[in-house]
């Protein structure tokens, strides 16, 4: 990605001009003379890297732009980290100082007149191509023509080649036969190669749509399309297959011309009009004042990749989200494509296990498993030859037919991208196969990546989870996991997606897959991801251009020089390897901005943490690390910095344990989200937290009672707060008083209070926007079910230890939105009532150790978007009561799909199911 290495050093010349004044004597000039010269071919360079697929001379000229910005990206960072070397004392060190950094300024300068000198040459070549600015760019006939033989070929598969098609066929033909009499529309969405246009293609065609409606159209969306074109198209369509002659002047006609005579020709008419890959809803917004509503059953279909295009239809609609294909299916079909010969659709018994090896990178995509199919019938039918296919599959994509229209089918929706997006998309290619990608992880990658584009009002984390999305809504990433809050939790890259770019990756030079493989040392490389132990890796190779190294290996084999070689590194990502202590090395990596080293085994950080003065993230998450250094408060641009564990004592509930911080916290006023921290009753530690007012998220732990009135004052001065979590220093310390807040964050969205409380504080009931509320040992008096009910987008609910009551209420239209509710360890509790018309929204019920409550809940049989109820250690006679096919309030839960039934201790297995505990 070319545009995003200019991008870089633009921001890079940007930062050096703004504050770095004092070293740039004698080369200002030569720094913001090439800043303008970059800048200035940007808009170029967009417009070129949009053509790469077609024009080679192009992609040459793109990866000399991409060589030059990178080798402008090496000087500027080389020539930050020498004047961020630490000076030493004295005034004969001091004159040697000077010296070094005049010969650095002198270095500096010649090597900016060389690159200047390449950018001009390079944009003598540019004019060779006759490169025309990005706003001015138009699609060319080639790639358009392209564009449409691809989809053709999804029109004419025939019936013997479709497999797990019926069901969802049956649901369209319903849709487009039965139901509102009024104009309707019916979107099917899902990724790329799924089988939307075959499917709606099948549905199209069958007798019975054909005679039930007058007229039909078929319109294939190019992503270019005009409003004149697609109303020609349909009117064309339609007057072709009635047989009626076409206007004299058709193909002249203007836009409201076709507008009025295709309004005219629909009236009194039932129709049924298909948008064949709509990527923009646009479609729709020009073609809906042409499509009359005449109340007699039309339907309009929409094919997309895209769920807003669904979603931006306002008239009544029908959404079908197209899955790939079981397994079953999925070997189904790749038996007919491989053995349709001589082999009757049976795959031979020593060929099974690579056959399903390769089926199962096609996740069920038919398109894949039609390709890989095909590949593979005309292979001779012996185990080595398979095995060659097998192992060199993607390196055939160059080389087959079938292959490189699967790869540009499967791209068509990657260059649809905005190039920020592309980025974004392209930077999923570090992770291995199969990995499950958590969002946090993601996005935190992103924004240190320098992707993602700042949003006036959002954090760049915030404005990330959008381009997470959007590739999301956009079907280019698989959603593993959503949690209650409708947010991904996990997901994942299709395989042959995945393999697709990781290929187009390593051209690009934009992330390199190290494995056991052989690799030029000599390699430009910008990041660089291990997913293999590489034992034969030299233990004295340098990377001097690596910018980012991320390791997924949790058997990594660690020399003693590896990190010698990354000085200029900005990335580095630790997660869950072998690292038993800090490497000094790290601490000479002064440039680096993220750091993770969650999950490893690291005990202490050294004080020379404090030289990595660029840290933005310091993930130290699941470590053994208990205390910081003084040197953490240098690191003035962090605004991530987070620690804690978790341990399971026998009989209660998991303990969270965080991090000592030193006198000084308040220094650091880009934090925006810090965790946990252990104040020990330090009442002056918690005042200083009320000075980090870019604060989102906050985690105080060991809080005694004196500290209520400080943290109070330190809560109101936090108004960005969204997430916060308070822990007394132990479950028997007397009570936290938390009722002098009086003006609390008004956006937070999750609450943790782990503290007795003398009554619920009031001001939570006045949280408009909190939608996860956990109290722990809070041994309140008053029914906190009935307090809380007003809370009009609270999610999820726990109860733990938090009530000596008897009795839980809730009203008739308490907690509109709650999906879950958890009551645990309420050692007085005997009945909870829940009246008709409450929680109408409960997915998830569990019940803890609650061992006086006789049954369930009094009106739980009126909660019918219950679908999971967890019991763990409760009396037998509770479990009898609801124990299918002949408890006594069996009845009762007679509706809810899944009932899970335990006498064993639930605190470990159910602590891992609490969000908390594996949140990112």
């Amino acid at each position: 990605m070319a545009t995003i290495a200019v991008e870089a050093v633009v921001e890079k010349l940007a930062t050096l001009l703004e504050e770095e004044v004092q070293f740039l004597v004698g080369v200002r000039r030569g720094v913001s003379e090439l800043r303008d010269d970059l800048e200035s071919m940007r808009s170029f360079l967009q417009d070129a890297e949009s053509r790469t697929e077609t024009e080679k001379g192009v992609e040459t000229w793109v990866k000399q732009v991409r060589d030059v910005a990178h080798d402008a990206e090496d000087i500027l960072d080389e020539f930050s980290f020498r004047f961020s070397l630490p000076s030493r004392p004295g005034r004969l060190p001091r004159f040697f100082n000077f010296i070094r950094h005049l010969r650095t300024r002198h270095h500096l300068a010649g090597q900016i007149e060389d690159v200047k000198t390449k950018i001009k040459d390079i944009s003598n070549r540019r004019n060779a191509f006759s490169f025309r600015r990005i706003e001015d760019a138009t699609s060319s006939s080639s790639t358009l023509n392209t564009w449409h033989d691809l989809r053709r070929a999804s029109l004419f598969i025939d019936e013997a080649d479709v497999v797990g098609i019926e069901n969802p066929k049956r649901v369209l033909i319903s849709w487009l036969l039965q139901g509102e009499k009024n104009l309707t529309a019916i979107s099917v969405v899902g990724t790329g190669g799924v089988g939307k246009t075959t499917l709606v293609k099948k549905a199209y065609d069958s007798q019975v749509v054909k005679k039930y409606f007058d007229c039909r159209a078929w319109i294939t969306v190019s992503n270019s399309f005009t409003v004149a074109d697609l109303l020609r198209s349909a009117l064309k369509d339609m007057l072709e297959e009635a047989k009626e002659r076409i206007p004299e002047g058709f193909d002249t006609m203007g836009e409201s011309q076709v507008v009025n005579k295709l309004k005219e020709y629909l009236q009194e008419k039932r129709y049924v009009v298909v948008f064949d890959d709509v990527w923009s809803p646009n479609a729709w917004e020009v073609m809906k004042f042409a499509l009359p509503d005449c109340c007699s059953g039309s339907r309009i279909v929409f094919t997309t990749r895209i769920s807003d295009v669904a979603a931006s239809v306002e008239i009544f609609s029908h959404v079908y989200r197209l899955q790939p294909l079981s397994e079953e299916e999925a070997w189904k079909l790749l038996c007919m494509k491989a053995f349709r010969r001589e082999d009757k659709g049976v795959c031979p018994k020593e060929l099974e296990s690579m056959s399903r090896s390769m089926l199962k990178k096609c996740g069920g995509l038919p398109l894949a498993i039609v390709a890989i199919g095909s590949l593979l019938s005309k292979k001779d039918k012996h185990v080595l030859e398979w095995m060659r296919v097998h192992d060199s599959l993607y390196s055939e994509m160059k080389s087959n037919s079938s292959l490189e229209s699967l790869e540009r089918i499967l791209l068509l929706s990657y260059h649809d991208l905005p190039y920020h997006l592309k980025c974004c998309f392209l930077y999923l290619s570090v992770f291995p196969e199969d990995y499950l990608i958590k969002r946090m992880k993601i996005i935190r990658l992103w924004v240190v990546e320098r992707f993602v584009e700042e949003k006036r009002g959002l954090t760049m984390e915030e404005a990330a989870e959008e381009c997470l999305n959007e590739l999301v809504s956009r079907s280019m990433i698989q959603v593993v996991q959503i949690d209650y809050f409708n947010r991904v939790r996990t997901c994942r890259v299709h395989d042959v997606m995945r393999e697709i770019i990781q290929l187009k990756s390593k051209n690009e030079s934009f992330v390199l897959i190290l494995n056991d493989k052989s690799m030029s040392l000599d390699e430009k490389i910008r990041r660089m991801a291990i997913h293999d132990n590489c034992e034969d890796l030299p233990l004295d190779m340098r990377f001097a251009s690596l910018r980012s190294l991320l390791v997924f290996v949790p058997s990594m084999s660690w020399g003693n020089a590896f990190f010698k070689g990354f000085r200029l590194l900005g990335l580095l990502e630790l997660d869950g390897t072998p690292l038993f202590e800090f490497p000094p090395e790290l601490s000479e990596m002064i440039l680096l901005r993220y750091l993770s080293l969650r999950r490893t085994m690291i005990r202490e950080l050294p004080e020379s943490i404090g030289k990595l003065k660029n840290l933005e993230i310091l993930d130290l998450k699941f470590t053994p690390i208990s205390t910081l250094p003084l040197g953490i408060l240098k690191l003035k641009h962090l605004f991530r910095l987070q620690s804690y564990s978790h341990r399971f004592p026998k009989t209660h509930f998991p303990t969270t344990h965080g991090m000592s911080l030193p006198a000084g916290i308040a220094g650091l006023t880009k934090l925006q989200k810090l965790g946990h921290v252990e104040v020990n009753g330090n009442g002056d530690m918690v005042r200083e937290f009320g000075k980090l007012t870019e604060l989102r998220r906050l985690g105080i732990l060991k809080l005694t009672r004196e500290n209520g009135m400080d943290l109070c004052y330190a809560l109101e001065k936090l108004k960005h707060l969204s997430g916060l979590c308070i822990v007394s220093i132990g479950m028997n310390e007397p009570v936290l008083h938390l009722d002098s807040l009086s003006t609390p964050p008004q956006f937070i969205q999750h609450l943790y209070l782990k503290c007795r409380l003398p009554n619920l504080p009031k001001w939570i009931a006045s949280l408009s926007c909190l939608a996860k509320l956990v109290l722990q040992y809070s041994n309140l008096n008053e029914d906190p079910l009935k307090a809380l009910q007003g809370l009009p987008n609270l999610v999820v609910l726990e109860l733990r230890n938090a009530y000596a009551g008897k009795e839980l209420c809730c009203d008739d239209g308490g907690y509109p939105r709650l999906k879950k509710l958890g009551l645990l360890m309420l050692r007085q509790l005997k009945s909870v009532r829940m009246e008709q018309g409450s929680m109408p929204e409960l997915r998830v019920l569990d019940i803890a150790a609650c061992e006086k409550l006789e049954m369930v809940p009094l009106g739980i049989q009126h909660l019918r978007n219950l679908q999971d109820l967890t019991v763990w250690n409760m009396p037998d006679e509770f479990h009898q009561k609801i124990k299918r096919p002949h408890g006594e309030d069996c009845w009762r839960v007679q509706n809810v799909a899944n009932i899970q039934l335990s006498k064993s201790s639930f605190n470990v297995a159910y602590a891992m199911s609490l969000g908390e505990l594996t949140s990112n």
